[in-house]
């Protein structure tokens, strides 16, 4: 889309649920299941709330409304953000995946039976009562974060993990600010904090089906069934257009500033905004960055999704631990095209190159 869409602005909040319903039915298949939840989720949670809290939904709800909107229409910012989210590397559904990820597994076996039963002992044994931290799998946690680590994502959404940060034990005083063994509750409160520091910057994994998905389409293997559809056009009345006619609001003039009026309409806000501007004579102009969305532009948006998500399973072979992959797109070199060979065809082959010594290239 090279323009922000003139759709009329819902009125009722059914209205608006049927909007954010159809704005989500334009996103990728694979991103539209989470989003169509979520839609559907709030709105069955906030339907009950009192008149104060359902303006105040209302108000949010236009909003995403509105940020939906823009991404459709060619909001690259906005679009990445969305698959963010619907992806879980931010948001409700990280929240969900980051559950998963901290909860201890359940012995399937004898041996690890012993094993919970020797820690279930060990932490009754305690001298102090038992918090949230107890329930975390912290080994699992540290093992998933040294992955992270060593991944080397490009542009993460959180703040990077470092090496240190991986064993927050060692990073505890064990003085205080006079010089006296640091006391114990004190220690326990600087240790939980320091593993949900952790926490708050993992990536977690993905379901495996939906992780393989998602590397077909980043490395070109899948068929274009996972585009999204094509915009259905805008219905229009009797008169051609959408919204009616539109009438100037000099009052609205008259009684502010004139950068705070046309502020909607500037090119920087049309996507979010969809006001059209009038005021131009040379007709409404273009929005800022507006990018048409392509087969490949699209790879490459659901590429980065990909490349900041991993899978992790436990290894077959008994004795614990966990195999951890991520996304990672191999660099293929473009084909010149036969009408550039001419340009390449008088260089001699570079051959095998020179390992050692001075001719080393």
């Amino acid at each position: 889309m090279s323009r922000p869409l003139r759709i009329p602005r819902p009125q009722t909040p059914l209205h608006l649920y049927r909007h954010l319903l159809r704005e989500a039915s334009y996103l990728p298949p694979l991103a539209r299941l989470f989003v169509d939840n979520q839609i559907r989720d709030r709105f069955e949670k906030d339907r009950k709330d009192d008149e104060e809290e359902g303006t105040k939904h209302i108000r949010k709800a236009r909003h995403e409304l509105r940020v939906l909107r823009a991404a459709n229409c060619g909001d690259l910012t906005r679009m990445r953000r969305v698959l963010l989210r619907a992806f879980g590397r931010v948001g409700r559904r990280r929240r969900e995946l980051m559950t998963d990820l901290l909860h201890r597994e359940v012995p399937t076996n004898t041996e690890e039976l012993e094993q919970y039963a020797a820690a279930a002992s060990a932490l009754a044994a305690l001298d102090r009562p038992l918090d949230w931290l107890d329930n975390w799998d912290v080994e699992k946690l540290r093992t998933f974060a040294r992955s992270q680590v060593q991944a080397g994502l490009i542009n993460p959404p959180k703040a990077p993990i470092t090496v240190n940060q991986t064993s927050p034990d060692k990073l505890i005083p064990s003085e205080n600010a006079w010089g006296r063994p640091l006391a114990a509750k004190p220690a326990r409160t600087k240790l939980r904090n320091l593993w949900k520091s952790v926490a708050d910057k993992c990536m977690p994994p993905l379901p495996k089906e939906e992780w393989e998905t998602l590397g077909e389409i980043a490395e070109g293997k899948m068929q274009e069934q996972w585009l999204p559809p094509h915009r259905r056009p805008v219905a229009r009345g009797m008169s051609g257009d959408v919204q009616g006619a539109r009438t100037w609001d000099w009052q609205s003039y008259a009684i502010k500033p004139v950068a705070v009026v046309d502020r909607p309409a500037n090119r920087r806000n049309k996507l979010l905004s969809g006001t059209v501007d009038d005021n131009t004579p040379t007709g409404d102009p273009q929005p800022i960055d507006c990018h048409k969305y392509t087969a490949r532009s699209w790879r490459r948006l659901l590429g980065n999704v990909w490349r900041l998500s991993p899978i992790m399973e436990q290894k077959p072979d008994g004795r614990g631990g966990w195999n951890i992959a991520w996304g990672k797109v191999d660099f293929q070199a473009a084909q010149a095209t036969p009408a550039s060979f001419e340009f390449f065809g008088d260089f001699p082959d570079a051959g095998e190159p020179k390992i050692g010594g001075k001719g080393r290239t």
